[in-house]
């Protein structure tokens, strides 16, 4: 049972290092990285760290998802299909509203600690 936990987490973890070779991902690890940074440096409370991590783990777990729907559709479809296109798009639109919805919680949380120093 534990190896084939262990065979879970590694492959788990080779999707992971298959979305960092994607830019977009590494992208929005770089911000959510930076953001946590500034939670460190800005002393942010601990009901703003969960939603600060919440907000990046929702980020990035949808770019993954993304990245997988555009390699399958890639597969099935590697001809230029119009409804593929719309998956895809669809699927980007998803990772852009959990993106923008993240900014807004960080700038809620940041923005008035910033703005403090000013």
């Amino acid at each position: 049972m534990i190896k084939k936990f262990i065979k879970s987490v590694s492959y788990a973890w080779a999707g992971i290092k298959e979305a960092w070779r994607g830019q977009s991902f590494r992208i929005m690890l770089v911000l959510a990285l930076l953001a946590i940074g500034l939670g460190f440096g800005l002393h942010i409370s601990l009901l703003e760290w969960v939603l600060l991590i919440l907000s990046v783990g929702f980020v990035l777990a949808l770019e993954i998802i993304n990245t997988a729907w555009e390699l399958s559709l890639d597969y099935l479809r590697p001809e230029i299909n119009p409804l593929a296109g719309k998956i895809k798009d669809l699927s980007a639109g998803a990772v852009l509203v959990a993106s923008i919805t993240a900014l807004i919680i960080g700038l809620i949380i940041f923005l008035p600690k910033i703005l403090e120093f000013l």
